[in-house]
Formats: structure tokens, sequence, C-alpha cells
């Protein structure tokens, strides 16, 4: 029986220290874009039509995560231009950190990126 409530114990130790420390990972994700992404696709996260896409609202953001991880590690390339790759400017914790806010930023609601993932996509 004790070893029940040890693990309860335990996850619910861990599951506090993630709550607390999401808040600076969003706000160093918030950082991260606007330092490197907000110029092209707006501080508020609209983008500019025709030109950069939103990233409020859009479902290729806030969908599977490892779609969106590649694209900032690789960049795109579009119609009207292309989307740098940051895999050689940013590390796994500053791109699972932005690709959160991306994902949790204005009316979007998907679960966080973490770094593991990122290092994962990046060894592909």
């Amino acid at each position: 029986m004790r070893l029940p409530l040890i693990l309860l114990a335990l996850a619910l130790v861990v599951t506090t220290a993630w709550a607390q420390g999401t808040g600076d990972f969003f706000q160093q994700g918030q950082k991260v874009y606007e330092d490197n992404c907000a110029d092209c696709h707006r501080h508020n996260g609209k983008g500019l039509p025709g030109t950069f896409p939103a990233h409020d609202g859009n479902p290729f953001v806030v969908g599977p995560p490892i779609p969106v991880i590649a694209t900032v590690l690789n960049g795109r390339k579009g119609n009207l231009g292309q989307m740098p790759t940051w895999k050689d400017k940013l590390d796994d914790q500053q791109i699972a950190a932005v690709v959160t806010y991306l994902r949790q930023a204005w009316s979007n609601r998907a679960p966080a990126v973490t770094p593991a993932m990122v290092a994962a996509t990046r060894s592909k």
C-alpha cells in the first residue's frame, strides 16, 4: 500500500513543479516569438494576409505538434516567399517554448511541446 501513496505523492510534486514552471516557459516562448517571429506574423498572431500566415486560430498550429516543430526547425517555402530555418539559431528549449507559445497564445488552446520532442524531431 505504501508504493501507490509514494507514487501519488511524487506525481503531485512533479505536476505542481511543472505547473509552476509553465508560466515561465510560456513567457520564454513569447519572448522568442517577439524577437524572431512577430515582425512577419504580427504581435497579435493575425499574420499579414496573402504574405505571412496567421498563427491565431490556425488549425496547423494547434494540430499535431511534430509538423509545427519541423516547420520551425526547417523553415518552409511558400507561394510568396520562404520562412527561414531556425535549427541553427535556436536551441531545443527555445523552439519548444516558442511552439508552445504559438499553440497556447491568443485563442489557441493546444498542448505544450517539450524540448525532448524538438530534439527527436531535429534528429530525423
